[in-house]
């Protein structure tokens, strides 16, 4: 039994055909069926039942898949250990501008040695990145479970209110959801998860937001707000910086006149995922450092 019988036979359960697999793995499609049926003959079950052109699992084959896809996640990381020191991780589009950069400075300072390869991208590209091997942790702002993935929240991160101090803007302790109406808004595109949250916040509580600017660069939402184009809303986390910032004020959001606390709903479990299977020494150090750091995070959420 060989590494590439086992991909072969991963890549089609996963592509769909054989066709798609072949391109997946830039072989050619013969390759892939010989590869299929050699491992039929070695294991002695069928893995695949064929009804004309589409290819089902056999309970067999199931159990096989399984197997199959840890093997090659486990392979992959004896390879890279193999390779000079190095370690491969995902940062999704809200975890760059402050919690990324404090996770690279300690590492650096444990393991200055070690080549650090960073991946950056929504949330999504994030969770593909980490499910394909790419990347053995990944940092996202809305950490959730999926199917052969393990999850790690670090801490509940709420939505806050960033707007500019110039012009006719006036300092607040809350603002309301019912109010976001009346504000020029700059936020995030629709392709991310935090949008498509806002979004349906907005259908909820009949708000029509006044969006003046989409982009999906965080430090680029901050400089225009604070040169005065309108508000955004984002991660508090992401929002501490303006606590103290020159350019800008910082507030929760919350339901109502009446409410003390982050409107429900509107919080997020920022967090690490990794494949299901064991991670390598370097991707520990790293989680242990997330951990630390967000251990930080959560005392100034408590403020």
């Amino acid at each position: 039994m060989q590494l590439n019988q086992l991909a072969a036979f991963v890549a089609v359960v996963e592509q769909g055909t054989v066709i798609e697999a072949a391109e997946k793995l830039h072989i050619a499609q013969p390759a892939v069926s010989r590869y299929i049926r050699r491992l039929e003959d070695e294991l002695g079950f069928p893995l695949f039942e064929h009804r004309g052109r589409q290819l089902r699992l056999t309970p067999f084959g199931r159990w096989a898949y399984e197997r199959a896809r840890r093997i090659l996640e486990e392979a992959s990381l004896l390879s890279r250990s193999q390779r000079l020191p190095a370690l491969y991780v995902g940062a999704s589009l809200l975890t760059l501008p402050t919690f990324l950069p404090r996770v690279i400075e300690r590492f650096r300072q444990l393991a200055s040695d070690v080549e650090l390869h960073v991946e950056t991208g929504l949330s999504g590209e994030v969770y593909e990145s980490v499910a394909h091997g790419r990347i053995e942790v990944g940092m996202v702002s809305d950490a959730h479970a999926r199917p052969h993935l393990r999850v790690v929240p670090l801490f509940t991160d709420h939505l806050w209110f960033l707007y500019p101090r110039a012009g006719s803007w006036s300092r607040r302790e809350a603002v309301w959801v019912e109010e976001l109406s009346q504000f020029p808004l700059v936020l995030m595109s629709p392709k991310t998860v935090i949008r498509a949250e806002l979004d349906r916040l907005f259908r909820r509580h009949q708000v029509h937001p006044d969006i003046r600017m989409e982009v999906d660069n965080v430090d680029v939402i901050q400089r225009v707000v604070a040169a005065g184009l309108g508000a955004t809303i984002l991660p508090r986390s992401v929002c501490l910086p303006a606590l103290h910032g020159d350019g800008w004020y910082a507030a929760p959001l919350i339901a109502g006149p009446e409410a003390t606390e982050p409107l429900d709903g509107l919080s997020r479990t920022f967090g690490l995922i990794t494949l299901d299977a064991a991670v390598s020494p370097l991707a520990e150090i790293w989680i242990e450092l997330c951990k630390t750091v967000a251990a930080e995070f959560a005392v100034a959420e408590s403020r």
